[in-house]
């Protein structure tokens, strides 16, 4: 059962489509009211990554946290919406981002509460390959019940996120800036990805696909509409649906690739129910991190000038407004005012986590390869 995937469509957010959606799914699980008792406090995860609108893809649909929430009070459930956007984790912040992205008229609408407790609670992770004991948020800690509502997106530096990655929210503010800096190569935060997903232990975990990013997420991509809702109790089996759906080979995605190497994840194991993906795969996903994560060369000199030239951030000055977002969020400190105010970046510190391009409210940086690297590509060395 726990590997078991549920899909459902709806063809746009309208409030009615996505609460029959949704109500299907969980009646397809064993309904709600077997894991939700009343009086039980449940913690509805969404991906509020920074502040967008609703439109921008981005961000968990309120549409869909709404259908979700009065499912669970239906069931007896006290909710509260759970998140730590990027950057410094504040009230102020978690105010522009509710009411930015839609939670704030949603908790307005149903009662459910928005968390402001800005604890932290540490906690013990003895399986954990990294991390044996992290701090999460107190509100999840706390919580009889996670419900994870991820977002369907791209990612520069991690290819993809879903339910794994949207965990990562767990961690208060700029700590998670701490954890991109000590473990900066893709294997190692895939791990760290895992390690929190596993410390928190979501109940259920929901994506939102209905509209989903492609190109440059998690933020500065392109709207891309494939009309599905996935569900399953276990993550790593809602992701590795979700990448069938858009057609990109799990075992390129880091998350997926390191939770089969941890023996967590078997593919074989994933039950896929309710609609037939091929009916709802798009035509084309782009999805720009493949090209930067191709299987390193064959030949030794090749694996080194390709680590050697790996993708780099660049600002575009044209489209920058000096906000210093970017500033901010870089775990290295790569990103650094000059003398004018003006942001540039430091490459001899970046690690290419890409969190300046993840966070950059105006899309003002690309990730570029060098020429170099773009020749071994396409001369197909790696």
């Amino acid at each position: 059962m726990d590997m078991d995937v549920f899909i459902n469509t709806a063809e746009n957010y309208r409030p009615d489509r996505i609460a029959d959606c949704i109500e299907k799914i969980f009646e397809d699980m064993g309904g709600l009211d077997k894991i939700i008792k009343p009086g039980m406090r449940v913690a509805i995860k969404p991906n509020l990554l920074m502040a967008k609108k609703p439109g921008d893809a981005a961000t968990t649909h309120p549409a869909v946290v709404r259908a979700v929430i009065k499912l669970v009070q239906k069931a007896g459930g006290i909710v509260t919406i759970v998140e730590s956007p990027g950057g410094p984790y504040n009230i102020p912040i978690l105010k522009m981002v509710y009411s930015k992205t839609g939670m704030e008229e949603v908790a307005d609408e149903t009662g459910a509460e928005l968390n402001f407790d800005l604890r932290v609670e540490k906690i013990e992770n003895p399986d954990a390959a990294y991390l044996k004991s992290l701090k999460i948020l107190k509100p999840l800690h706390d919580a009889d019940l996670i419900i994870n509502l991820a977002k369907l997106k791209t990612h520069g530096f991690m290819v993809y996120t879903g339910a794994v990655k949207n965990m990562f929210g767990s961690i208060a503010g700029l700590e998670k800036s701490e954890y991109h800096l000590r473990m900066s190569d893709s294997h190692q935060f895939a791990n760290c990805l895992i390690d929190i997903y596993m410390a928190v232990k979501p109940r259920i975990n929901i994506i939102d696909g209905v509209i989903a990013m492609e190109g440059d997420g998690p933020s500065a991509g392109i709207p891309k509409h494939i009309g599905v809702i996935l569900a399953s109790a276990d993550a790593f089996a809602c992701d590795y649906a979700a990448l069938k759906i858009i057609g990109v080979d799990h075992r390129k995605v880091p998350v997926m690739k390191a939770a089969e190497e941890r023996g967590i994840f078997d593919r074989n194991q994933v039950n896929i129910l309710g609609v037939d993906i091929d009916s709802v795969k798009p035509e084309s996903f782009d999805v720009p991190a493949l090209k930067h994560s191709r299987s390193t060369s064959r030949f030794s000199i090749g694996r080194f000038l390709l680590n050697r030239f790996r993708p780099q951030p660049e600002i575009l000055k044209d489209k920058c407004i000096s906000c210093g977002k970017c500033v901010e969020v870089c775990p290295p400190k790569a990103a650094l005012r000059g003398a004018d105010k003006k942001v540039f970046i430091d490459y001899g510190r970046c690690i290419s986590c890409f969190c300046c391009h993840e966070f950059c409210p105006e899309k003002a940086i690309r990730i570029k390869k060098n020429t170099l690297r773009r020749f071994l590509e396409y001369k197909r060395l790696t």
